[in-house]
């Protein structure tokens, strides 16, 4: 099973690169115009200036000697070709013959190096291209996962595999330059030594099937410790992450030291698994270079006593064996390039296993109505007044066993239980319970971050499911417990979402929101940078800066959830008036724990253990003298 789930990957990894089809075959032809570059130069200084230097040493020229260039002699009595005669008159013709080698050598070397040139930059280009469309593709993959799936992946790990996995990819891709160059040199060397010496050659290849099993055996080892060293890269990812997240914690318990241990620890796996795989790589070249080496030896030995013999002349010999040496040392390169190519399958696997997100059922075209028998499109909410009805809403949440992670099986959690109740258009519904009761993941319900087990959501008597999933979420306005700003300008962060808005509509937002004051006092204003995650700013001016931003929506429903948990009591008091004109006209769901802001909502909702136990006024319900009076009791007391 694992075996074919490896050939899976690596057959998914190579259809990866079929829209560059074309520019790996432009670098396959730059890398054959090399090779026959390389051919050239041996032909031309080690078979055509050696036979001729042996023809003309000594020789005082008392009569015309005539050379051959081009001359290819078979050893085997098959393809051999006379070449081109050249007469040397003098020991001037001589000279000058041998100056348009070198020339003819020095102008192959630099048209091999402009075709080398290209090779390099079409994969380089290749590698990028395709880290772009990786990177791309990732990114929109986890913005698009449903908030249940990407609640199981670690953040370190998610960003592990879109940069570090995605470079190790485009890396090899580039590097793919110099194995095509290999493939094709010993292809169109193995072909031109076959013509040369069809025996002889036969004999060199009997070493190429011991070089790939060392590859492949190596190479499997390689790929095993590369996989542990990126799930360690993302162990040490989600570390740095946690610490810069929670860098006050971590010193208001003194626990730098076990801290730093933590990650020593991770960084201590990852060296030794970085050092193994290092072993088996560097165990790789010199064990090629060894066999080839003993080929070569073989051959040369064979190749000595034929020339000994007078069967063979010396600038065959030296060509032949030129060739013998110019095919191992790609193979080499192979060798090297196989190590990256293991690394890379690791990473591939990683990015698969994310580019297989399912995104949120953005567009449920094709519902069957069972009455009609038809089928209904999308909705798009239009005029929207705010009429929200739950109907028996039940949500089970999915989650992996108890020490049966990663085995597949898991236990049904449920978080909502059948609960019913309506919203009226312009009414503020109040949610309220103790912690963990459901009151968000009710709410979540609302804005389809999760889809109900059972159960219908409708906004003015349509069904959500039946709802465009962008025109659902473009009508509702959501300010949520744990306030987030984007590193960017007080501006940005409250125009986000809204691109269109003006300056002055964002400036009435903030005042609306009791923001203006305080963004006037900063020393840019509206343009004043509020660094990641807003941290340059208190939590109070954050919470305001969102809430301004929900204002500036204008949506006609409204998610307060928690929406003055971070204020003091001065700030509360401001957002408080401001939340008045704001949910006038709107229908508007609130969480709250602080039971002062809930007093005077419409209607209260009393939720524990994912059910609504009670439903009134504040008045009502503290005279029921239920669960809602036993809170305000322990709040106000």
């Amino acid at each position: 099973m694992k075996l074919q789930a490896k050939n899976q990957t690596f057959m998914r990894f190579v259809r990866y690169h079929t829209p560059y089809t074309g520019s790996i075959f432009l670098a396959m032809v730059f890398a054959l115009v090399g090779a026959v570059c390389d051919f050239g130069i041996l032909q031309l200084i080690l078979h055509d200036a050696v036979n001729a230097l042996k023809v003309v040493s000594g020789n005082s020229f008392d009569e015309p000697v005539s050379v051959r260039y081009f001359q290819r002699e078979g050893s085997d009595g098959m393809f051999a070709f006379d070449g081109f005669t050249v007469v040397l008159a003098d020991a001037g013709d001589a000279l000058r013959y041998f100056l348009w080698l070198l020339g003819g050598m020095l102008t192959l070397v630099f048209i091999k190096g402009f075709f080398v040139y290209g090779n390099d930059y079409v994969m380089a280009r290749v590698g990028h291209k395709l880290a772009f469309r990786l990177r791309n593709a990732l990114y929109q993959r986890i913005v698009s996962a449903p908030l249940g799936v990407l609640r199981e992946e670690r953040t370190g790990d998610l960003m592990t595999r879109i940069t570090e996995d995605v470079r190790v990819w485009q890396t090899l891709v580039a590097a793919m330059a110099g194995i095509i160059r290999a493939v094709v040199l010993v292809v169109f060397f193995v072909s031109a030594m076959l013509i040369t010496s069809f025996k002889l050659t036969l004999f060199v290849l009997l070493f190429l099937p011991l070089l790939a099993y060392l590859i492949t055996s190596i190479g499997r080892r390689i790929r095993g410790a590369s996989t542990e060293i990126q799930q360690q890269s993302a162990d040490i990812y989600s570390q740095l992450k946690e610490t810069f997240s929670g860098i006050k914690i971590i010193k208001s318990f003194t626990s730098e030291q076990k801290e730093s241990e933590r990650f020593r620890t991770l960084n201590w796996n990852q060296y030794r698994s970085a050092i193994r795989r290092a072993r088996f790589a560097a165990f790789l070249p010199p064990m090629i270079e060894w066999l080839g080496a003993i080929g070569i030896a073989t051959v040369f030995g064979l190749c000595c006593w034929r020339v000994i013999s007078g069967q063979l002349s010396i600038g065959w010999f030296m060509s032949y064996i030129g060739m013998v040496s110019y095919m191992f040392k790609p193979i080499k390169t192979i060798g090297n390039v196989n190590s990256a190519l293991q690394q890379c399958l690791a990473s591939a696997e990683r990015i698969f296993y994310l580019l297989d997100f399912g995104p949120e059922t953005r567009e449920p075209k094709g519902t069957r109505n069972l009455a009609t028998g038809k089928v209904e499109e999308d909705i798009e909410l239009q005029d929207v007044r705010g009429a929200v009805t739950f109907q028996n809403i039940s949500f089970t949440y999915t989650q992996p066993s108890a020490g049966n992670m990663g085995n597949g099986q898991t236990t049904p959690e449920s978080v909502i239980k059948n609960v019913t109740f309506e919203a009226k258009p312009g009414e503020v519904v109040a949610l309220v319970g103790p912690s963990g009761s459901g009151k968000t993941t009710l709410l979540n319900l609302l804005l389809r971050f999760y889809e109900v087990s059972s159960g219908m959501i409708l906004i003015d008597d349509v069904p959500i499911l039946k709802v465009n999933l962008e025109s659902l979420r473009q009508n509702i306005a959501l300010v949520p417990q744990d306030t987030f700003l984007f590193d960017g300008t007080i501006l940005e962060n409250i125009g986000y979402g809204c691109p269109d808005a003006t300056e002055e509509e964002i400036i009435t937002a903030a005042k609306r929101a009791n923001a203006h004051a305080f963004i006037t006092k900063t020393p840019d204003g509206y343009a004043t940078p509020i660094g990641e995650a807003g941290m340059k700013l208190s939590g109070g001016e954050q919470q305001r800066l969102s809430i301004a931003r929900a204002l500036l929506k204008d949506a006609p429903i409204l998610v307060l959830d928690e929406a003055t948990s971070s204020l003091d009591t001065q700030s509360e008091a401001l957002i408080q008036e401001s939340l008045v004109n704001l949910m006038e006209g709107r229908t508007s769901f609130i969480i709250a724990h602080r039971l002062s802001t809930v007093a005077r909502a419409d209607k209260i909702l009393v939720i524990k253990d994912g059910e609504v136990l009670e439903t009134g006024t504040h008045e009502t319900l503290l005279a029921k003298g239920g669960l809602y009076q036993q809170l305000c009791a322990m709040q106000f007391s």
